[in-house]
């Protein structure tokens, strides 16, 4: 989407991805929280990054000038109002265990994101079924870095929960 720098100033990444997300739901009518206006284009700001990859400032704002442009011109009632899911599901924070049993941190994680983005309606290639996170395994982790198995499990009863709703 943007061009990446790297040892001159740019934008953080993930800052700027999820934003740009966020606009994207608001003009295609989709809910992923309050939409954005006119006036939060022209007053988000990103933490600036330097030693690390990060978006190039001046392609980014010139992105947001165009949108915020966009967003004012928009008639000020959409033809459509999105109506937020029955129960937002927030992302987990779980435990990291050593040298006790836990789940494979990368599994978990690249689980944890497609559930997310199907409980809460963002678009996804691959949608999670009820079915597959009651059915769901990941590798067990002794030695290094894992998860707790116990908040694992119970985030997922709960994810299950929702998607069986």
């Amino acid at each position: 989407m943007f061009t990446r720098v790297r040892w001159r100033e740019g934008y953080d990444i993930d800052e700027v991805n999820a934003f740009v997300e966020r606009l994207a739901a608001t003009v295609e009518g989709r809910y992923v929280g309050a939409p954005v206006t006119a006036a939060d284009i022209r007053n988000v700001s990103f933490t600036p990054v330097r030693f690390r990859e990060g978006y190039d400032v001046a392609e980014v704002d010139t992105f947001l000038e165009t949108a915020a442009q966009g967003m004012a011109a928009a008639p000020t009632a959409p033809p459509y109002q999105p109506q937020p899911p029955r129960q937002l599901l927030q992302p987990p924070r779980f435990t990291p265990v050593k040298l006790r049993e836990g789940y494979d941190m990368a599994e978990v994680d690249d689980f944890v994101e497609r559930i997310l983005a199907t409980v809460n309606g963002v678009p996804t290639d691959r949608p999670v079924t009820a079915r597959e996170v009651s059915t769901k395994q990941f590798s067990s982790v002794r030695i290094r870095e894992g998860y707790d198995v116990m908040e694992v499990d119970l985030f997922l009863e709960e994810a299950e929960r929702l998607l069986s709703q």
